[in-house]
Order: C-alpha cells, then sequence, then structure tokens
C-alpha cells in the first residue's frame, strides 16, 4: 500500500512539475525580459529553468547567451571572470544538447577569453584549435581566425612544439583559403576578413621566400594534384611570391581544370603575364572578369585590361572604363584613367585648333568628375585644372562653335560631343 501510495505521489508529483515548467511559456517570458532590458528578471528565470529546457531548443540558448554576456559586459574587475567561466559553461551545455550545432563555440569561449583579457593561453589555442580542425570554414570572426594563426606562428617559432615548414605552410594557405570563402559568405564582413589577410600575410613575410615556397610546392604538387583546397591555397602563396615560376603555372592550370573560378582564371593570366605571354593573358582575364561576382575584384580585374589596352587600343580601354563605372559608379581613379587616355589622343585625334582645345576641355571635365564622385580627389582639383589648362576658345573659334549649335563632335575612337 505503501508503495502504491508512493508511486502516486511521484505520478502527480511529475504532472504538478511539468505544468508548473512549461518550457514554451518560459521562454517566450525570458525573451520578453529581455526585450524589455530587465536582465534581473532574466536572470533568475534563466536559473530556474536552466536544466529542465536546455534540450527542448536552440532558441533557448540564444536567449540565454545573450543574458549571460550582459552578465560579463557589466561585470566588475573582481568579478568579471566568474561570469565568463559562467557564460562558458553554458556554451558547454549548449554543445552537449545540440552537438551538431553551428554556433562556434569553442569559437565564442576562445574569444570570450581573448577580448576579455583573460591570460589563458593554453586553453584559448586549444578552443580555437579544436574548432579549426573541425571546421575552419565556421571561422566567421575574421579576428577569431588572424587570432589563431597568429597563435599558431608563435607555436611554430617555439623549437620545442615541433611544427615543421610544411605544417605551417599548409596551416595558412588554409587560413587563406578561409578567408577567400568567407569573404563572400559574410559579404559584411569582407572589409574586415580583407584587413586579416593583410595582417596574416605581414606576419608571415619573413618565413616564406620564394625559393622554400617553389621547393615545397614542386615536392608536393604530385600526391596534392587533385586536393582543389591544397592547389588553391598554394596557388595563393606563389602568386605573392612566385608568380612567374613553371610550378605556379601548373599548379593554376591543374587548379583551374578542377574548379575554374574567376581566382584560378585570374592566377593563369598572371602567370601568362610574367611569361611575356600577353594575348592569352588577355583572354583569361576577360573570362575571370565574366565570372567575378565580387564587385571589387571584377573592377580591379577590368582596371588591370583597361591599363594594358591603353597605349594599344584606347577604344578597347574606355571599353573597360566604362564597364567599370557601370560596376563601381563611385571609384574616381578611372575617371582619371580615361582622362589621361583623352589628353593624350589630341594629335592622334584632332584636325583643327578648335578639336584640340574640344579634347582637352573634355579631358579636364572628365578629371573634375573624379572628384566628385569619390571626394579623396578633391584636393587634387587645383593640380588637374592647371594639368589640363589651355587656351580658351577664341572669339572667332566661339562663334564657329555656336553655328555648330555650341558643340563639337569628336569621332576618333573618342567618340563624344564637347559642349561650351
Amino acid at each position: 500500500m505503501k508503495k502504491l501510495c508512493f508511486i502516486v505521489s511521484v505520478f502527480f508529483t511529475g504532472i504538478l512539475f511539468s505544468q508548473e515548467i512549461n518550457c514554451v511559456e518560459k521562454q517566450k517570458q525570458l525573451s520578453s525580459l529581455i526585450n524589455d532590458k530587465d536582465y534581473k528578471q532574466a536572470n533568475l528565470l534563466l536559473s530556474e529553468i536552466k536544466t529542465i529546457c536546455s534540450s527542448k531548443s536552440e532558441e533557448f540558448f540564444y536567449l540565454g547567451i545573450n543574458v549571460l554576456q550582459y552578465n560579463v559586459d557589466i561585470a566588475s574587475n573582481e568579478t568579471k571572470e566568474k561570469e565568463i567561466r559562467e557564460l562558458i559553461k553554458f556554451y558547454d551545455l549548449y554543445d552537449k544538447n545540440f552537438p551538431q550545432n553551428k554556433n562556434g563555440n569553442s569559437i565564442n569561449k576562445a574569444m570570450l577569453l581573448f577580448d576579455n583579457g583573460i591570460a589563458n593561453q593554453d586553453e584559448i589555442y586549444s578552443n580555437l584549435d579544436k574548432s579549426f580542425q573541425k571546421d575552419k570554414f565556421q571561422f566567421s570572426n575574421p579576428n577569431a581566425l588572424f587570432t589563431y594563426f597568429k597563435m599558431f606562428k608563435e607555436k611554430y617559432g617555439d623549437k620545442k612544439n615541433a611544427i615543421t615548414f610544411d605544417k605551417f605552410i599548409e596551416t595558412y594557405g588554409q587560413v587563406l583559403a578561409v578567408i577567400e570563402k568567407n569573404k563572400t559568405a559574410f559579404p559584411d564582413k569582407a572589409v574586415e576578413f580583407e584587413n586579416a589577410k593583410l595582417a596574416t600575410n605581414s606576419i608571415v613575410r619573413e618565413d616564406f621566400t620564394k625559393e622554400n615556397l617553389v621547393s615545397y610546392s614542386e615536392n608536393n604538387f604530385k600526391q596534392n594534384a587533385n586536393n582543389v583546397e591544397w592547389l588553391s591555397s598554394i596557388a595563393a602563396l606563389l602568386f605573392v611570391n612566385a608568380s612567374e615560376s613553371s610550378i605556379f603555372g601548373a599548379i593554376a592550370s591543374q587548379l583551374n581544370s578542377l574548379n575554374p573560378t574567376s581566382k584560378s582564371l585570374y592566377y593563369l593570366a598572371d602567370f601568362n603575364l610574367k611569361n611575356k605571354n600577353q594575348e592569352k593573358a588577355i583572354d583569361l582575364l576577360e573570362k575571370s572578369a565574366e565570372l567575378s561576382i565580387e564587385k571589387n575584384e571584377k573592377s580591379q580585374i577590368y582596371l588591370t585590361l583597361a591599363n594594358m589596352f591603353a597605349t594599344r587600343d584606347k577604344s578597347k580601354s574606355k571599353e573597360f572604363i566604362k564597364k567599370i563605372m557601370e560596376i563601381s559608379p563611385e571609384r574616381g581613379d578611372v575617371y582619371l584613367l580615361l582622362a589621361s587616355l583623352y589628353s593624350n589622343s589630341i594629335n592622334e585625334c584632332a584636325t583643327t585648333e578648335i578639336e584640340k582645345k574640344a579634347i582637352n576641355r573634355l579631358a579636364k571635365i572628365t578629371a573634375e568628375t573624379a572628384a566628385k564622385v569619390e571626394p579623396r580627389f578633391k584636393s587634387s582639383l587645383p593640380g588637374i585644372a592647371k594639368k589640363y589648362a589651355n587656351q580658351e576658345l577664341t572669339a572667332d573659334e566661339m562663334k564657329q562653335v555656336k553655328k555648330s549649335g555650341g558643340s563639337i563632335t569628336i569621332n576618333c575612337w573618342i567618340n563624344e560631343k564637347v559642349k561650351f
């Protein structure tokens, strides 16, 4: 009888407790408290439901992280680490209940320690390395990625860690691959990733020479011939240090055959340029620009082409400049390039003094547009005015222009109408 009473008691207690802790409702309450910035009550509620509701949904953890991060942010120097450790335990609970989550909790733990100056380098590195080995592309935080590589490089420089040059160069290449991929995956962080790339390159400058990169690449190319990630990362390295080398050409070619992208085509174009095969390079650059989906990259490729054609075919150069203006209308430098093309074509395209002055005027107006679309060129305006200063139309010349409707048509490759 006592046993039956005990079972009944447990049964009804369970019912009452489950009614008391309705995780869906409690989660809504927690969200409302956070929205109202009532973190005192939010902390009490989180403590009440943390154990019971932690396995119900990931949304619970997003809310809990918000509350515990607030505690970290307002903590005094004396209590800061205690609050940080509470948040770290919560990240661990998150991973325990949802082991396949994509929240990057090991990275979050590491950067929580790093950003708050908790000097536990081994713990920080261990968390970052664990994340990098598991899925390096989860590094959506550019600073976390750079922090990881900086710490890895320090270990490489410490003889007791016995990190080989091969391992060092492969990790560096993988970091570059993450940066390139995540610049596209997280366009709002593209500038930050580019800055991380610059910072990463700055700390390895003395570690890589043309000789050791070429030697490493030649020794490892065969076994990695079908490894797109390896080919991509090593091509990026050789591009900076040895883009004229035959091994760079071989790697770029193999990469392009396996996974043709704007980047692989650009590598091949650069290799051909360095090896005096300009026509092939031009074809590859045009294909690279067509494939590119990144505005700045696309514009830069067209600018390379515009400069290449500036002396050999000004009409073609102007075509590429116009493409840049369509893609990146805020770029002032291309207006200066076009102005220079006009100015250098006065003797080529003008048949009269009036036409010479018209081309000069067109060049001046185009150059001044650079300052209108990009304010940094405003300081150059006096120099621009001086550079294109020339004789004004004489009274007789102005009469002739007025008879033509107040404008002069320039043919040749320029094909523009200039108003006076």
